[in-house]
């Protein structure tokens, strides 16, 4: 950080003049802060001040980018802040009371040029007018402040750096025979032969656990120890880590599919788990990104419809997580299947009977009379469109979703309500 002699008194005045807080003061009063107030220069990546730190000073920002995040303790997410407010002020509503900031902010642009005021000297200028002091309690509303707060984290930036192993592990074992259970279904109306619902479980469950928590910690260790603004070219190197855990737990689900295909797949399970490992992959990046950042970008934007129910709130985000992601994967997991349970057919093969199956008879009665090259065209389109299967597995998805993610956060509230009922009966004992 910077102190530069430069204060241009009228940009300063400009900018009291937009702040909520100051725009009931007149003229007059705006000149005896503005005497007050001095010039400061952040480079970038700086912090301007830390979320929980007492706010002793207030900030005008003249120039540049800043980047507020606030760190959820009870979800231990970061999320991004936009307030519905002009935004170019910084401390202002929480300098009066020194209260702890309620975000961090830093500077995200090559420099940022912000006007300073110490609490000290604001509370002088208030004691010697009062009339200054009246005014701004006219401005300030701080029902402004908590009613337009609102989270608008972008996708490639949610966070999530800690994870309850404990309460993973168990949320995936229960979540484990659900997914069992609709895998059974989804193969059955796939190729027409019904298997086990739970076969293999003592392979299954174990897995799951293992597959779960490899998502969960594989990003919070992404999201901990990988800056993407270190790198050259930051929107890759995020693409890169929210695409990752999919790739890298690929095998893992592949053990999984084979325990379900034993009933059409005779090969040993050595053999049978690299069975479309391909699609499966493709399936299982959208799946990761589904579970874990886009389950947490709609849990965001539904909060406010839930004010007082995280776990609805939650529940919600889940589903419409599980909608987006069900469907996405639903043609790659088609074909890892098909491969799975046929593997002497090429993917050329495996794909025309994905078709055939997909096109309903009604369809095929439509287009019968359409010229070949309409056929070729409309056939495939309506089959990856509106596949065979995808209300099954699409209802899997949101289950699945809805079943870890609310089983991680109820337990984790739990333990948060356990932790202060504790540090309570400590506090009253001392």
């Amino acid at each position: 950080m910077k102190n530069e002699m430069k204060h241009d008194p009228d940009a300063c005045k400009k900018l009291l003049e937009e702040c909520e807080m100051f725009e009931k003061v007149p003229p007059s009063g705006l000149s005896k802060l503005v005497n007050k107030m001095r010039y400061r220069v952040f480079g970038r990546d700086e912090i301007i001040h830390k979320q929980d730190d007492p706010v002793d000073k207030f900030f005008l920002l003249e120039s540049g980018d800043l980047l507020r995040t606030r760190h959820d303790p009870e979800t231990d997410r970061t999320h991004t802040v936009e307030f519905a407010i002009r935004a170019n002020s910084i401390g202002t509503m929480r300098v009066l009371g020194a209260t702890p900031a309620s975000t961090t902010v830093r500077c995200v642009s090559d420099s940022c040029k912000l006007f300073e005021m110490q609490r000290k000297d604001l509370i002088r200028v208030l004691r010697r007018d009062p009339d200054i002091s009246m005014r701004i309690i006219e401005g300030l509303s701080s029902e402004v402040r908590k009613s337009s707060r609102k989270y608008q984290t972008p996708l490639l930036q949610l966070k999530q750096t800690e994870v309850n192993v404990t309460a993973v592990s168990i949320a995936a074992g229960i979540e484990c025979y659900y997914r069992s259970m609709m895998n059974s279904f989804l193969n059955a109306r796939l190729t027409g032969v019904t298997s086990e619902l739970f076969p293999n479980m003592h392979i299954q469950v174990p897995s799951r656990i293992f597959y779960i928590c490899g998502f969960k910690v594989l990003r919070a260790s992404f999201d901990k120890y990988i800056n993407p603004n270190d790198f050259e070219h930051p929107t890759a190197v995020r693409w890169s880590a929210v695409l990752s855990p999919g790739i890298i737990m690929t095998p893992i689900s592949s053990v999984l599919e084979a325990s379900n295909a034993g009933h059409m797949n005779s090969e040993p399970m050595m053999k049978r788990w690299m069975r479309g490992v391909v699609p499966r992959a493709g399936r299982e990046i959208v799946f990761g990104v589904g579970l874990n950042q886009l389950s947490d970008y709609f849990e965001e934007r539904v909060e406010p419809f839930f004010p007082d129910n995280a776990i609805a709130a939650n529940a919600a985000g889940s589903l419409l997580a599980g909608m987006v992601s069900g469907y996405f994967s639903h043609v790659p997991h088609n074909l890892s299947t098909l491969k799975l349970l046929e593997p002497q057919k090429s993917y050329r093969e495996l794909n025309t009977i994905f078709i055939d199956r997909s096109v309903p008879p009604a369809v095929e009665r439509m287009i019968g009379q359409w010229p070949p090259l309409g056929q070729s065209i409309a056939r495939p389109l309506f089959a990856y469109v509106f596949p065979r299967g995808l209300l099954i597995r699409t209802t899997q998805i949101i289950g699945s979703f809805m079943i870890l993610n609310g089983t991680i956060n109820l337990l984790q509230m739990k333990e948060h309500e356990k932790f202060e009922r504790k540090w309570l009966l400590t506090t009253t004992n001392r």
